[in-house]
């Protein structure tokens, strides 16, 4: 049985705890702004609560889905501008997360469709709702209308269309499993997370911020050595702010894994016991 309300919860707290979680590097947090001049921490609650009212209709719109599920993601495409729209408004068209809201879409229509789907059972719906999004979407372009484009075209990355397409890997296979092993506090997993996340994810936003350089210095600045993991990141945070450095891609990436992990805990485990 969906339980709508849980489900809004656990997706709007993990958007909370990831843009909480401190030091981050070039992100913003609730001590500075990383290398973002255009938002703060007020920004991302803002934008946080106001994704609420599209979270609760990609559920309700995948539970009333009687079509296929590549059908149910066109659905979801046209309710996530909308929900988009309520972003823009409340942080005055500032980019918070747009592919965060992509991608919850996708995950709170499949649950919503399947009826509290397994990991399992839910990256599999997003393969087959999002497959072939990218030969569709970026294949045969002429001509770049957005950021994901441009950087398809420039360098051959398939941004956020192919990280759902391949079912979203760096949270369910990647973020997800250190934040569930609950080896060390929720706070190390989660930076570790992070951190694991940006050394392998091809982050559009480092892309677009410093070119390939930019991005092959965050992943080697994430697979680092240190001694201490809070001065690690604080270091890093210094250095992509001087380079105008921002892993945001992988900022909303973290965050699906937070909400893999809440909905794991306390909706497929509570419903089994």
């Amino acid at each position: 049985m969906i339980d709508i309300d849980k489900l809004v919860s656990c997706a709007t707290k993990a958007l909370v705890v990831e843009v909480s979680l401190y030091p981050k590097p070039g992100l913003v947090d609730p001590v500075d702004s990383g290398a973002h001049q255009d938002m703060d921490y007020i920004t991302f609650m803002e934008s946080c609560f106001a994704l609420i009212p599209g979270f609760k209709i990609y559920i309700e719109t995948g539970m009333n889905h009687q079509g296929d599920l590549k059908e149910l993601f066109n659905l979801i495409r046209e309710i996530g501008m909308e929900n988009e729209s309520r972003m823009f408004s409340a942080t005055e068209n500032v980019n918070t997360h747009k592919g965060a809201n992509f991608m919850f879409g996708i995950i709170l229509a499949a649950i919503g469709y399947l009826d509290n789907p397994t990991l399992l059972e839910l990256q599999d719906a997003i393969k087959t709702m999002t497959a072939g999004l990218v030969d569709n979407e970026l294949k045969d372009l002429q001509e770049y209308r957005t950021h994901g484009e441009k950087m398809f075209q420039l360098y051959g990355y398939t941004g956020i269309r192919g990280e759902v397409e391949s079912g979203i890997p760096h949270a369910f296979n990647v973020g997800y499993p250190i934040l569930a092993k609950k080896d060390r506090s929720f706070d190390t997993r989660l930076k570790h997370a992070l951190l694991a996340i940006m050394a392998s994810n091809d982050d559009a936003n480092m892309l677009k911020r410093g070119g390939y350089k930019g991005l092959q210095t965050g992943k080697e600045w994430s697979r680092k050595a240190y001694d201490n993991l809070n001065q690690h990141l604080s270091e890093m945070n210094a250095k992509f702010i001087e380079d105008n450095l921002s892993p945001g891609g992988s900022a909303d990436l973290l965050a699906v894994s937070i909400f893999l992990y809440y909905y794991q805990k306390e909706i497929i485990e509570k419903n089994n016991r």
